[in-house]
C-alpha cells in the first residue's frame, strides 16, 4: 500500500513494524484495508482530487457521498431481469457459432490452397470468378435443387431468426422501462462520509474545497446604495440551498453576471435586497435549476405565482431541469425511492401535473427521484452554463439542440 505523502510502497509487515506509518517518511496511514477499512489513503485522496477537479472546484458533502458510493459499491442488475434476455443471447450465440465454424472451415481450406498452390495469381483469379458462381449456385440451389420440404425449413429458419431479433429488441425495451423504476440504494450514510473526512483531516489537513452545511444567515447584510441601484441580467433559482451555495462558491454569479438564490430564500441575509434589485429589470431572465423530485418540479410554478417571487410579472422563466423526462433516456443517473417522496408526489399541484406527462407523473407519485447533488461539480456547472447559452442563442434566432445534457458524472 502506497504512502499518500511520498508514494513509497509499504507492505503489511512494514506498516505494522512502523506503527501504522510509512517506513520512508513516517507519515501515518489513515485507512488500511488490512485493518478493516473499505479503501486506502490513495483511493480517498484520488477521490477528493477527482470531485474537486484537482482542487479547482468546490463541492458539497452529498456530492462526495455519491462519488464514493459509485466507486465503492458495485452496480448490480437483478438476475430475474436478465434471465429471458440471456436465453435469447445463448440461442443466438449457438446459431452464430455453428455458422462461424462452417465459414472458418472454408477460409482455412482457401488459405491452405493459397500456400500450396504454385500459381498464386491463378488462385486469386479463381476466387474472383467463384464469387459470382457462389451467388448463382445458391440461387439455383434454393429454387431448383432444394426439395420443397427443405425450402420450407429454410424460410422457417429465417422467420425464426427474425422472431429472435424482435424478442431481443422487446426485451431491451422492457429492461429499459424496468431500469427507470429500479431504484439504487445508498449503501453508506452521510455520517460515514463525515467520519472518514474527520479522520482524514486529522492527519492530512483540511479539505478546503468541501462546502460546510448551508446555514441560515438571518442578520441582514448592508449593501452599498450605489450597488443596489443596479440590477442583474438574470437570476438562477435553485430548489435547495445546497445547490445555490455550490454555485455561489464556484463564482458562477460573477462569471455570468447573475444572482443565485434558492426557492427557500438562501442566502437569507441578502435575499430581500437581491429581490429588490432583480425587480428593477423589466427584461430579467429567470432560470430554474432543480432536482427531479416532486418539490423540484413545482419550482417554476412557485416562481410564477408566489408573491415572494415574481407573481404578477410577465417574465419568461426557463427550466434548466432536472425533469423526469430527462431521467428516462439516461443510463447513468442515480435513481432513488422513498416513502417521503411518495407522499410529496401525491401533493403536486394540479397546475403542475398538467405540465407533466403520464409517465412522469406516475414515476414521481411512485416515490422515484434523482437529486442534482448526484452529479459531479463540473457537470452541474456545465449544464447551467450551456442552458444560459442556449437561451441566448434562441433569443438571437438560433435553435436549441437539446433540453438538458445531464447524463453522467
Amino acid at each position: 500500500m502506497k504512502c499518500v505523502k511520498c508514494e513509497t510502497d509499504n507492505n503489511l509487515q512494514e506498516r505494522t513494524k512502523a506503527g501504522g506509518r510509512c517506513k520512508n517518511c513516517n507519515h501515518p496511514f489513515v485507512f488500511d484495508p488490512q485493518r478493516g477499512s473499505k479503501f486506502t489513503d490513495i483511493f480517498f485522496s484520488n477521490s477528493i482530487q477527482t470531485i474537486s477537479s484537482e482542487n479547482t472546484l468546490f463541492f458539497t458533502p452529498k456530492q462526495f457521498w455519491y462519488l464514493l458510493e459509485r466507486r465503492l459499491v458495485p452496480q448490480t442488475i437483478p438476475i430475474g431481469c436478465l434471465a429471458p434476455l440471456s436465453m435469447i443471447i445463448i440461442l443466438q450465440f449457438n446459431i452464430f457459432l455453428g455458422l462461424s465454424f462452417q465459414i472458418l472451415g472454408w477460409i482455412k481450406g482457401s488459405i491452405l490452397y493459397n500456400y500450396e498452390s504454385e500459381n498464386i495469381t491463378i488462385f486469386h483469379r479463381c476466387l474472383q470468378i467463384s464469387r459470382g458462381l457462389i451467388i448463382l449456385s445458391i440461387l439455383s440451389f434454393i429454387f431448383y435443387v432444394i426439395p420443397v420440404k427443405v425450402l420450407i425449413f429454410f424460410w422457417l429458419f429465417i422467420g425464426f431468426e427474425i422472431l429472435i431479433m424482435y424478442l431481443g429488441m422487446e426485451q431491451f425495451k422492457k429492461l429499459d422501462k424496468l431500469r427507470i423504476k429500479s431504484p439504487r440504494s445508498l449503501y453508506y450514510q452521510q455520517t460515514d462520509i463525515n467520519e472518514w473526512l474527520k479522520l482524514w483531516q486529522e492527519i492530512n489537513g483540511e479539505v478546503t474545497n468541501i462546502l460546510p452545511p448551508s446555514r441560515e444567515m438571518n442578520e441582514p447584510m448592508q449593501i452599498n446604495s450605489e450597488v443596489t441601484a443596479y440590477s442583474f441580467d438574470r437570476v438562477i433559482v435553485c430548489d435547495t440551498a445546497e445547490i445555490a451555495q455550490f454555485l455561489i462558491a464556484n463564482n458562477f454569479h460573477f462569471e455570468h453576471n447573475c444572482a443565485v438564490l434558492s426557492i427557500d430564500g438562501y442566502p437569507q441575509n441578502i435575499f430581500s435586497t437581491v429581490m429588490q434589485m432583480l425587480k428593477q429589470n423589466p427584461d430579467l431572465k429567470i432560470y430554474a435549476f432543480h432536482s427531479a423530485t416532486p418539490r423540484g418540479v413545482t419550482t417554476i410554478n412557485e416562481l410564477r405565482n408566489s408573491p415572494n417571487w415574481f407573481s404578477g410579472n410577465n417574465l419568461i422563466i426557463y427550466d434548466l431541469g432536472l425533469l423526469p423526462r430527462h431521467v428516462f433516456p439516461s443510463k447513468n443517473m442515480w435513481i432513488l425511492k422513498s416513502d417521503e417522496s411518495v407522499e410529496q408526489g401525491r401533493q403536486i399541484p394540479s397546475e403542475v401535473k398538467q405540465t407533466l406527462s403520464k409517465d412522469e407523473l406516475e414515476w414521481l407519485e411512485s416515490g422515484f427521484y434523482v437529486e442534482l447533488e448526484s452529479f459531479s461539480p463540473g457537470k452541474l456547472l456545465q449544464v447551467v452554463s450551456q442552458g444560459i447559452a442556449k437561451t441566448q442563442a434562441v433569443a438571437n434566432g438560433y435553435t436549441s439542440t437539446s433540453e438538458n445534457s445531464l447524463d453522467s458524472g
